[in-house]
């Protein structure tokens, strides 16, 4: 019976480990809610979400490219998780305007690809030459 109890606090050690980048983030989409009145539940859990991601691997992805220590990447993770929900809708905004755009010029690209039945690959050259 005493073999459970390493493996717990391993376990119990582990999960810590993997919340530990989660905090900063939470407290900060916490406050940025505390901050918006009016939100709804689907807005307050994409709000969460949001912040969670960005603190969770924007900002530690960030701070090992930059060298920051650990202090500093948490503060950086809180401030992220509170204005990432203000900024998220204009990235949207953005990457629709993006995506709707390459399909929009999709049928072209296909045209320049694809060859017409019939037509020469080459545009014939003036005297028959």
């Amino acid at each position: 019976m005493a073999g459970w109890k390493p493996l717990l606090l391993e376990a119990a050690s582990a999960v810590w480990t993997w919340a530990q980048a989660l905090i900063p983030g939470a407290l900060g989409a916490a406050v940025a809610q505390a901050w918006e009145r009016g939100l709804g539940l689907k807005d307050r859990l994409v709000q969460w979400t949001v912040g969670l991601l960005f603190a969770a691997y924007v900002v530690p992805a960030l701070g090992h490219i930059l060298h920051w220590g650990q202090p500093v990447t948490n503060a950086v993770g809180f401030v992220v998780g509170t204005i990432a929900f203000k900024a998220v809708g204009k990235w949207r905004e953005a990457a629709i305007e993006g995506g709707a755009g390459a399909f929009r010029s999709l049928p072209e690209i296909a045209r320049s690809w694809l060859r017409r039945p019939g037509s020469s690959p080459e545009t014939p050259k003036e005297g028959g030459q």
